[in-house]
């Protein structure tokens, strides 16, 4: 009796298992992921099955979106923190700067909205133009995620400067 109960909940695991791995979004982060770690100065763990994945550290999260209906990529750094809206008028300070660092003129978005964070952030992005998620052939997937990757590299280093007394701090 507990073998078959065993037994039926390895199949639906591995049923579950297997519809995530065949899920658009899951296989587009996990092939984004292997290449964005070797080239950004963070590591994101593991593919999802939503519209982003992101890595975080005190409150500072490097983020990429792409929506399954809707169009263009978003490649972002988030201010989560008590202390985000300090952190942003500093940066905001340094505008010229960073965005010549980044070279391109950045999104800087006070009281931004993420489903991974209920309450409005600061943040600073860059969108990439090109089709939903759901209207993205997998032949695509790859110059998408290059541009992705190659404007988070940049945002990274164009951001990560200015932020090194407050990671001291924590």
């Amino acid at each position: 009796m507990v073998e078959a109960e065993v037994a039926r909940s390895f199949v639906q695991l591995s049923l579950c298992t297997n519809a995530l791995a065949r899920s658009p979004d899951y296989g587009f982060w996990a092939s984004l992921l292997p290449q964005s770690n070797r080239q950004t100065g963070f590591s994101l763990r593991s593919p999802t099955q939503r519209s982003s994945v992101e890595y975080c550290r005190v409150g500072f999260c490097f983020r990429y979106r792409l929506e399954y209906d809707t169009p263009n990529a978003l490649v972002e750094f988030a201010l989560v923190r008590s202390d985000g809206e300090q952190i942003y008028h500093s940066l905001v300070r340094r505008r010229k700067q960073i965005n010549e660092a980044f070279s391109g003129l950045l999104l800087w978005r006070r009281d931004a909205h993420s489903s991974k964070h209920p309450w409005p952030y600061h943040s600073i992005a860059w969108t990439i133009a090109c089709p939903s998620l759901r209207e993205l052939d997998r032949e695509s997937w790859s110059a998408v995620q290059s541009q992705m990757i190659d404007a988070m590299v940049r945002l990274e280093r164009a951001v990560a400067p200015y932020l090194q007394c407050w990671l001291e701090e924590d």
